[in-house]
């Protein structure tokens, strides 16, 4: 079998379109973490990708089976080094953003699983575009991402493209401080800070996308400095979007209600909180981030997030979340005597499953 495989690789640079064409469709199927093959693809990557990076370039139909290869592939961190290519990253991103791209979605999930390469993020933050008009008129790369996901909900920007895999590269660029500051900042060519523009996602019907904005939310919790800027219902205010997916339909004292973020006081009946576990406990880990800072004690103290917690704590099955929320209701209720908290110590976490493993 490994021998078929080195003599198909070899087809991948074949002079003939036709020939190249034919390789690539049937190395697809071979390429999935969970296939036999993986393991010797990976290990013949250094020819693999580079070939594989070529065909991306060609028509329609090649490109598609080199980008769902390369996204099967990159479920190895090998392979995601090998994707640390500035002008790969800007070919990906441009099939990202040309209106009317058949393949932007693909690509959306091959960056993703690109950008779990810390130096691929610094690229992306870096990088430049030149001005798109009907998109964005900044020249900066990140920006014109950001207005795709934003203007491309519900194919409103491309007909053929939903973009919910950029929540997942916000959160992987979110991961490190240049990449929080950004978020944070207003833009130079709007003046709007590019959280406002995902933040509005934490109740989207996809689960990638609000995903993807939960944790880009609570990696800018851990810049401290900014938590006054975080709630400020005059500047960012993040708050109502990390509290209303943890809303149910419960009802609150009026004297309470009246003091909840103005968006919360605006629920309806039937509203239903965040259903998956892992966003919920995101959401919560926002919060508690958010309690580091003696500002933002007092501004969820002022807001009632104490209720808000309460209610969630009763109805949740999740220990992990009801720990959570006890150590919330613990921060809030603490004296203010201690040296407020200036920094907070990130903890690598155990984000696998954030990568695309396979797609066939």
């Amino acid at each position: 079998m490994e021998q078929q495989i080195v003599e198909l690789l070899e087809f991948l640079h074949h002079p003939r379109t036709e020939i190249r064409a034919l390789a690539v469709q049937q190395l697809t199927a071979l390429t999935p973490k969970t296939a036999s093959t993986f393991a010797f693809l990976v290990s013949k990557r250094d020819t693999l990708v580079n070939d594989l990076k070529s065909l991306c370039h060609e028509d329609t139909v090649v490109a598609h089976e080199a980008i769902k290869s390369l996204i099967n592939l990159s479920a190895d961190p090998r392979i995601q080094e090998m994707l640390d290519d500035k002008f790969f990253i800007h070919h990906i991103c441009l099939l990202i953003l040309i209106p009317d791209s058949v393949l932007a979605d693909a690509a959306c999930m091959l960056l993703s699983n690109m950008t779990k390469y810390e130096p691929t993020c610094v690229r992306v933050l870096e990088g430049e575009a030149k001005p798109l008009p009907g998109l964005s008129e900044s020249t900066r790369l990140l920006d014109h991402l950001v207005e795709a996901f934003h203007r491309g909900h519900k194919r409103a920007y491309n007909p053929k493209a939903e973009f919910n895999f950029l929540a997942s590269v916000f959160a992987n660029v979110s991961g490190i401080r240049a990449g929080r500051v950004y978020f944070l900042e207003n833009a130079a060519h709007d003046k709007l800070a590019p959280l406002t523009k995902l933040q509005i996602f934490t109740e989207d019907p996809n689960v990638i996308r609000r995903g993807g904005v939960d944790a880009t939310i609570k990696n800018c919790c851990f810049e401290t400095r900014q938590h006054e800027r975080i709630l400020d219902a005059d500047q960012l205010n993040t708050l109502p979007f990390i509290l209303l997916p943890l809303c149910g339909n419960e009802e609150y004292d009026m004297e309470e209600f009246e003091q909840f973020p103005e968006e919360i006081q605006l629920l309806d009946d039937d509203k239903k909180r965040e259903s998956d576990s892992v966003l919920r406990l995101l959401l919560c880990e926002s919060l508690l981030l958010l309690t580091h800072t003696r500002f933002g004690r007092e501004y969820l103290r002022q807001k009632q997030v104490y209720r808000v917690i309460q209610r969630l704590h009763a109805q949740e099955k999740d220990d992990k979340i009801k720990e959570k929320c006890e150590a919330i209701v613990d921060m809030l209720i603490r004296e203010e005597k201690g040296a407020e908290v200036s920094e907070i110590k990130e903890v690598e976490e155990d984000d696998e499953d954030m990568v695309i493993e396979e797609i066939v």
